[in-house]
């Protein structure tokens, strides 16, 4: 009897793990193989300690815009041990502009602040910021030195990022933006997850599946 009972609480242990399992992969990802290491180098460093979340996003993608105001709320209460950085995707070259921008406003500190309204000029008022002299000429009328801006987005740092974003975005196999990757090793579109807030819901299962097996 007693060995039964025995039998029965490991079932029980069994059945209770895979229902964990089973709650933590019950909407779609895919899974790095190898798990890439924390970024580091031209792009910053990711601490060994954190739990690296990565954005990869495109200025001109609408969905992006669209996930961008439920990426502020994640933020506003992200997790202690966890390290957020957006990484534009560079998938086609046309994207090229608006990634050098993005290096560019970065480097000058101006990013946070014209991150969103880069967005809604292109998706409320469809100027084309793709365009080379009108995305200098909208960067200096939000209040940046347009000669600085330029020096920036013609540097050989800026030029060393669109670089190795152009890598990791192969690297990391990105298919659709916006792209969420978790701890080097589980990825995901808001398509793939089913809505933005789906992906969301998904981002907080995978930050804890990676906390629960880094101990």
């Amino acid at each position: 009897m007693r060995i039964r009972k025995i039998a029965v609480a490991l079932l029980g242990l069994l059945m209770a793990g895979t229902c964990a399992a089973q709650i933590n992969s019950s909407l779609p990802y895919r899974t790095l193989d190898p798990v890439k290491a924390p970024v580091s180098g031209v792009l910053g460093d990711t601490r060994k300690d954190r739990i690296e979340v990565i954005q990869f996003f495109y200025f001109g993608c609408p969905h992006c815009f669209d996930q961008q105001p439920l990426i502020d709320d994640w933020l506003a209460k992200i997790p202690a041990d966890v390290e957020f950085r957006y990484l534009p995707a560079l998938r086609d070259d046309k994207w090229i502009t608006l990634t050098r921008a993005y290096f560019a406003l970065a480097a000058l500190g101006e990013e946070k602040r014209l991150r969103r309204p880069i967005y809604e000029v292109i998706n409320f008022d469809g100027v084309m910021l793709g365009d080379e002299k009108v995305l200098i000429d909208r960067v200096a009328r939000n209040g940046v030195d347009r000669a600085r801006f330029v020096e920036a987005f013609n540097s050989e740092d800026t030029a060393a990022r669109l670089a190795l974003a152009r890598k990791m975005t192969a690297d990391y196999n990105i298919r659709a933006t916006p792209t969420l990757v978790v701890g080097g090793k589980f990825l995901f579109s808001s398509g793939e997850a089913g809505s933005h807030h789906e992906a969301i819901r998904l981002l907080d299962q995978l930050v804890d599946t990676v906390r629960r097996e880094r101990r």
